[in-house]
């Protein structure tokens, strides 16, 4: 079985690559076969700042909808779309972005897979106070550093701060969960990365589709970092860590 490991498309933001989504929407229908699913690990949308109907009523929602009536899509809320944890925690709320499923973080195989926002300090997930405070301070998410095509220090400094402290903190995690670990899959930095570390949990963050033009394919032979070519016009697996 095949997955489709996408997040942080910010759908709703003005400068995001539709044209990207629309690529990896065409990749995923030609290449999907039954059984396969896609995974979604959160910030599909741009809720935060453009508001929620700007976002579900966008045309992209719509498309990533009935791509999901094709192939089982499940969805992670991040820390841009957390308006969606509602219809999760809720049952009686009515999903508005069904077939799409909203879940929670979850382990599969040793790995788990989840947003990456629970570990970066910016990102505190407490309803208006941390916004208010994060523009007091001053202090961005990677996300919020990053300037396509520019990858500037801060940034950098930013993205590895979440993934350092993705990956001490995933022992203890595991262990609360009762786990074994291999390593960890989350997206939120805007860096895409598979790092295979002998001292470290296995990283792998799927980067994004607003800059990076990246996703995961997990399949049996591994996990392969995805990348569209420009020059090229196709999707081009640029690294690949085995099972």
């Amino acid at each position: 079985m095949k997955k489709f490991i996408l997040s942080d498309l910010h759908i709703g933001y003005p400068n995001s690559q539709y044209n990207i989504m629309d690529e990896a929407i065409e990749y995923i229908s030609q290449k999907a076969e039954d059984g396969d699913q896609i995974w979604g690990l959160g910030d599909w949308f741009h809720m935060k700042e453009m508001g929620y109907d700007c976002c579900i009523s966008h045309s992209m929602t719509q498309k990533f909808r009935d791509l999901a009536g094709r192939v089982t899509t499940r969805l992670i809320p991040g820390n841009h779309d957390s308006q969606l944890e509602d219809y999760h925690d809720n049952p009686s709320l009515v999903n508005p972005i069904n077939p799409i499923e909203i879940i929670n973080p979850f382990w599969e195989n040793g790995y788990l897979y989840c947003h990456g926002h629970e570990f970066d300090p910016v990102a505190r997930h407490f309803g208006w106070f941390p916004a208010f405070w994060d523009r007091l301070v001053r202090k961005k998410t990677p996300g919020e550093l990053r300037a396509a095509p520019i990858i500037t220090e801060k940034f950098l400094i930013a993205a590895y701060t979440v993934h350092g402290r993705a990956q001490l903190g995933l022992p203890s995690k595991a262990k609360e969960d009762g786990q074994d670990y291999k390593g960890i899959v989350l997206g939120h930095t805007h860096l895409p990365l598979i790092q295979d570390s002998p001292e470290l949990p296995n990283l792998l963050n799927s980067g994004d589709m607003r800059d990076s033009a990246t996703f995961i394919l997990q399949d049996d032979d591994g996990f392969h970092l995805m990348r569209w070519d420009y020059d090229h016009n196709h999707w081009l697996a640029v690294s690949r860590l085995r099972p």
